[in-house]
């Protein structure tokens, strides 16, 4: 289908969620760039508004329709609903009268095709289109034309295949499928020749990587086989499942010049039995020796992970393990969650719930544990020289970069750093991570 003329239209775009949908938005933006619409960061300026949602947590969907709502939009423009929510809950977006479109997460790279076809015609009633048609990857290159030139995030991996029980991801992102090597390669050849500094890996199950296409160990080679692309400067992960972190995995991260020694985690919880509830194929056991192994490798690693807390059958005495254990760890920053109920999954239906006052208390007690974890990460750095790949933004007067352990360093530089590695001293805490001079 032909898309009309969008030079004089703009577009705007609000993401919920992971890594993941931040990835789409970007690949989304730039369709609407390619055809000809100005791309916006204030809803009320544009001519199309679009919310990509997550469905994970009740609280991600509720901000979804306080967006979806907002007087802060422009308000004779084009609502699209997109994403997780969209294929979860299809018709409760569609009964809202600002929303005009109701996409699911396969329809995100036809997108353009149905502001057309709903700018073309005069019916009012809400279009629903490609819910639940989950079932193949698309190829096509994902970042063309995006802003800025730091970093870029690339979709290898979507849908996930291993339904623990709180979760309704394979619900609203279908069965785990990835992009063949030879895509992953050349889209990370354009990546590096568009400029890009760092390009992120990303997927729902990002571990999984290549099981549906017969490959073993299929991260580890996604990494072997890009790593020395010419131009590449970093290449980074997203999140990794603890039970698909192999030896060779993480001896291909540490022996890399390339590759970031960071990963994040996402063990839930630190609890054998809680772990079997949950329906995680793993131990606290196999954690231990995951960040053991790393560690062993090289000392330099940023470790992040998900925690859930207050889920159904967690006691006093779970809860107080996965404290302990975390503290104990080299864990360098957490993202706690409350225990979310997702109708519909087995979790739902479990006994044993947590008290709200008690999964407040406990989400509060993790969140101060987090603080203390980035804090102690934040001062193990002081002192020492760090390759920081500068951004666009500032904080303050300071320009904000990161380190290739995802550390957060903010310092006295020009703009013309933006998009740019540099040496810098690490010489300061910042109440967002640490202040650094310019060698």
């Amino acid at each position: 289908m032909s898309h009309e003329a969008g030079s004089s239209l703009s577009v705007s775009i609000a993401t919920f969620g992971c890594k993941l949908n931040q990835s789409e938005s970007e690949a989304i933006l730039a369709q609407f760039r390619g055809a000809g619409y100005r791309i916006v960061d204030d809803a009320a300026e544009a001519d199309v508004f679009i919310v990509n949602t997550c469905a994970v947590t009740a609280a991600a969907e509720r901000k979804a329709r306080t967006m979806l709502r907002s007087r802060r939009r422009n308000p004779r423009a084009l609502v699209m609903a997109v994403g997780c929510m969209a294929e979860r809950s299809p018709q409760e977006l569609s009964r809202m009268e600002q929303v005009h479109v109701v996409l699911g997460n396969d329809e995100k790279n036809r997108i353009l095709d149905y502001v057309v076809l709903q700018r073309a015609e005069t019916a009012t009633s809400v279009r629903i289109g490609g819910i639940h048609q989950l079932e193949r990857m698309d190829i096509s290159h994902p970042a063309a034309g995006l802003r800025g030139r730091t970093r870029a995030f690339l979709k290898i991996q979507d849908g996930c295949s291993q339904h623990c029980t709180y979760c309704i991801v394979p619900h609203v992102r279908g069965r785990g499928r990835s992009l063949p090597l030879d895509v992953v390669t050349e889209h990370t050849r354009q990546l590096a020749g568009e400029g890009f500094a760092e390009v992120v890996l990303t997927g729902v199950a990002l571990g999984t990587y290549g099981r549906d296409l017969g490959l073993t160990d299929g991260l580890a080679r996604v990494l072997e086989a890009v790593q020395s692309i010419p131009g590449l400067r970093r290449l980074r992960l997203g999140s990794v499942e603890p039970w698909v972190v192999s030896d060779r995995l993480l001896q291909v991260m540490a022996d890399s010049d390339v590759i970031c020694p960071h990963l994040h985690l996402p063990f839930q919880c630190a609890d054998d039995p809680l772990l079997r509830r949950m329906g995680r194929p793993y131990s606290v056991r196999d954690i231990e020796r995951i960040l053991n192994r790393a560690m062993t490798l090289r000392g330099d690693w940023g470790f992040g992970s998900d925690i859930i807390v207050g889920f159904p059958g967690e006691s006093p005495g779970s809860f107080t393990a996965t404290r302990r254990f975390l503290s104990e760890s080299p864990i360098s920053y957490l993202h706690v969650f409350p225990f979310s109920v997702r109708p519909g999954t087995p979790a739902s239906r479990l006994p044993d719930t947590v008290a709200p006052s008690e999964v407040r208390a406990r989400v509060k007690d993790m969140k101060a544990l987090d603080s203390q974890l980035r804090l102690r990460f934040r001062k193990r750095h002081l002192g020492t020289l760090q390759p920081v790949l500068f951004e666009s933004r500032r904080s303050d007067t300071l320009l904000a970069g990161h380190t290739a352990n995802y550390l957060d360093v903010y310092s006295d530089a020009p703009d013309t750093l933006a998009g740019r590695i540099h040496p810098v001293k690490i010489t300061a805490l910042h109440s967002n991570g640490v202040v650094g001079t310019l060698t």
